[in-house]
């Protein structure tokens, strides 16, 4: 949500649509995405109204980033050199600075030549991170263990540090999935998380040094983090992650994280019971950072039929289930826009 619109953009580059969020009218293509597009996870701050976006191409510089301020006006777009054609999937952001990720899975290079794009791990490239001041300026890069990773949580200053938290890949080139339908199994090795290993992870770049520390926050598969908007860019307390069902990509429960003291609390869906991605609702009057719901639709195989849930984010339990009048496709992304972010 920016400006009062719905900003809907691709897996990989393309134009950035806007709609309607009551309607979703479509109300075309946004004046303000260039033409080399916008990635899938472009972000917005709710405290300053900007949205912060990056895109990426086969030809150099490879990468540019973006913001475009409260009015949709694009106010920075700047290049970001790299080495070749990458292909970087989320951004973070921090209240002073942005972060872009330069990761050691892309494209191979010869086959590329040949317009053939496999993607493979480039073993002894590690991955890169691009610290640069939120509207443009002079990027500097962290060295870290080489990863994919497909969603970050949240990112904030801490003395002269940038804490960032995402979800590192153990496994980002998984062998085919032996269980997988005929012809299948590569697509499906990329779908299930138990393939790829995708794991809570804190990293760590001091401004000063350039020393890069990270580790695991948590050692289950988890992916799909969501956390109170509010606190996007500042530090934060609590985290929430999906879990999935092994070899397949459908959502069965949810983990929330306790950071501050490394406690966790779990919510495992019944069987043929599948979840989106939960985006965090702040209560009405909310007084605590985790005082609100988590908002999901479920897919009941067992039954045939969708309904919506919310999860008190406090005490950690479904509160309330609201039937849907048909069976919705199991969804992935979303978001929660509260009333005062919608046009009008």
């Amino acid at each position: 949500m920016h400006n009062g619109e719905a900003i809907a953009t691709f897996y990989q580059c393309g134009e950035a649509y806007r709609l309607d969020p009551l309607t979703l009218e479509n109300l075309g293509v946004a004046a303000w995405a260039p033409l080399d597009g916008v990635s899938a996870h472009p972000k917005v701050d709710e405290e300053t109204g900007e949205l912060l976006f990056f895109n990426y191409s086969k030809y150099a510089p490879y990468m540019h980033y973006g913001v475009v301020d409260a009015t949709g006006k694009r106010t920075t777009y700047q290049a970001i050199d790299l080495p070749g054609p990458r292909l970087p999937h989320d951004m973070a952001f921090t209240q002073n600075y942005s972060i872009l990720n330069d990761l050691p899975v892309f494209w191979d290079a010869a086959l590329l030549e040949r317009d053939i794009h496999a993607v493979r791990l480039h073993k002894g490239v590690p991955s890169r991170f691009g610290i640069l001041p939120r509207h443009g300026g002079p990027v500097q890069w962290f060295e870290a263990a080489p990863t994919y990773v497909l969603h970050w949580l949240n990112a904030y200053e801490y003395g002269d540090e940038v804490v960032l938290d995402g979800y590192f890949q153990e496994n980002p080139t998984p062998r085919p999935l032996e269980a997988a339908p005929d012809g299948h199994g590569h697509l499906m090795a990329y779908l299930d998380e138990h393939s790829f290993r995708p794991k809570l992870h804190r990293w760590r770049f001091n401004l000063k040094t350039g020393e890069t520390t990270e580790g695991h926050l948590d050692d289950r598969i988890l992916e799909f983090g969501m956390f109170n908007q509010h606190y996007a860019g500042k530090p934060y307390r609590y985290a929430y992650s999906t879990t999935a069902k092994p070899g397949w990509f459908l959502f069965n429960g949810f983990v929330k994280h306790d950071l501050e003291t490394g406690e966790s609390w779990s919510i495992q869906l019944p069987e043929g019971r599948y979840a989106s991605e939960a985006p965090f609702a702040p209560r009405v009057g909310a007084t605590s950072e985790d005082d609100g719901y988590l908002v999901s639709f479920i897919i009941d195989e067992n039954t045939g039929t969708s309904e919506c849930v919310l999860v008190d984010a406090k005490r950690f339990e479904v509160v309330c289930r609201i039937a849907l009048p048909h069976k919705l496709s199991s969804g992935t992304h979303s978001v929660w826009a509260g009333r005062e972010m919608l046009r009008g």
